[in-house]
This record gives C-alpha cells, structure tokens and sequence, in this order.
C-alpha cells in the first residue's frame, strides 16, 4: 500500500518548477485542500484516502511520462468532485493531475493539470 504522495506541479501553470517532497495523507490533504472549496473538500479526503488504499482505478492505456496510470474519485457529477490522477512508483503516488467529473467518464482537468501529453488537454475521456 502506498505510504506517501508526491505532487507534481512542475509542469502545471502556473506552479512550473514544483514537485513536492513526500507527504503523508494528512499532509498532501493539507496542501491541497487549498485548490478546492466547499464540499469539494471532502471529496478531496475522500480520493485521497482511496489512492492512499491502493483503491484507485485504472485509466487503462492511458500513460503520464511511461507509466501506467489510475485515478481516485469522489463525489457525485453535477453537485461536487474530485478527481486525482496519478502513478506509483514503489509506494509513492505521483500526482500530477487533479480535477472533477464532467460526464460519467469525463473528467475537467480544473485544479491542475501537465502543460504537455495525454493528461495536458482541459478535459480527458476514460475508455
């Protein structure tokens, strides 16, 4: 099971140059409860507690820098949502995009996002 989470902004406008050292849940929560608002914030605990679980889901061929990728969701689409995505690597979850539902498979890419790939658009489909 993973043990921390490392959050990368270096390529998300506008925090270009970040990656965060590894945080706890309680840490990651903490710093990135400020993106979000309202109920959006347990949603947030919510996905993160799921990611941290190993319950993430896979996004299938989708790829971020070569590795495989899932995501971690919460709430309910049209009231209020988070959803993560990232990589592990050993028990380290690489987060590197973070948004909400926009249809039952879509996701905007609202909080941030990478600035290049598959995850660079606004908005992704899961197949």
């Amino acid at each position: 099971m993973p043990s921390h989470l490392r959050i990368h902004l270096k390529n998300s406008p506008p925090y270009n140059g970040l990656i965060t050292n590894p945080k706890t849940q309680v840490q990651a929560n903490a710093y990135l409860k400020n993106l979000v608002e309202g109920t959006e914030r347990t949603n947030l605990s919510q996905a993160l507690t799921q990611a941290f679980d190993g319950a993430g889901k896979s996004n299938g061929t989708l790829m971020h820098n070569g590795h495989q990728t899932f995501h971690a969701s919460a709430g309910k689409l049209g009231v209020s949502s988070v959803t993560l995505f990232y990589y592990m690597q050993g028990d380290v979850i690489n987060l590197f995009a973070m948004g909400k539902h926009s249809g039952a498979s879509t996701y905007d890419l609202c909080f941030f996002r990478p600035s290049t790939g598959t995850f660079s658009q606004k908005s992704i489909a899961l197949l």
